[in-house]
């Protein structure tokens, strides 16, 4: 009868998508060492390629919107914690280039658009457009698995099974 005021229920999925269309790039190899280093934690990150179109990585609940849009957490119904983050220092643009069309609570399935990021603006200002998926908690993390290709925003880049 009042549906509208339960809890959208989410979806148990252990894979890992693409954020946006592009080419797959170990963490290793972005440039920024908060990133390469893995002091955030592990995942992966794809080279923008094509559309602008942003989705979320995984199923789970919204947990943070960065006030410049630039960075979203997601909490995944196995207790893991994704921070998807758009681009390097892009924090620091005068102008954002992000329209993200989500809020803290959300619900969002895996490949659901979240918004998009303007390419070229970021590129115009001198930043780098690579989009990291890092799971924050490694603790509960047993295995991070993922395949080096090229992807459409949704598709399925990895698995992740926790403790």
């Amino acid at each position: 009868m009042f549906s509208f005021l339960k809890k959208q229920e989410i979806l148990t999925d252990n894979n890992l998508y693409s954020p946006i269309q592009g080419e797959f790039l170990d963490l290793e190899k972005v440039n920024d060492p908060v990133f390469s280093e893995k002091a955030m934690g592990d995942g992966f990150a794809i080279q923008p390629s094509g559309d602008e179109l942003v989705v979320s990585p995984v199923a789970g609940e919204v947990t943070m919107v960065a006030g410049t849009k630039h960075a979203i957490g997601i909490h995944m119904p196995n207790g893991l914690d994704i921070l998807l983050h758009l681009g390097l220092d892009t924090v620091n643009m005068s102008d954002s280039p992000f329209n993200i069309n989500i809020k803290v609570g959300s619900v969002v399935s895996a490949g659901q658009g979240l918004g998009t990021m303007n390419l070229e603006k970021i590129n115009s200002a001198g930043f780098d457009t690579t989009v990291m998926v890092i799971i924050t908690n490694m603790n509960i993390l047993k295995t991070l698995t993922t395949n080096d290709d090229r992807y459409q925003a949704g598709e399925k880049v990895g698995e992740v099974i926790v403790n």
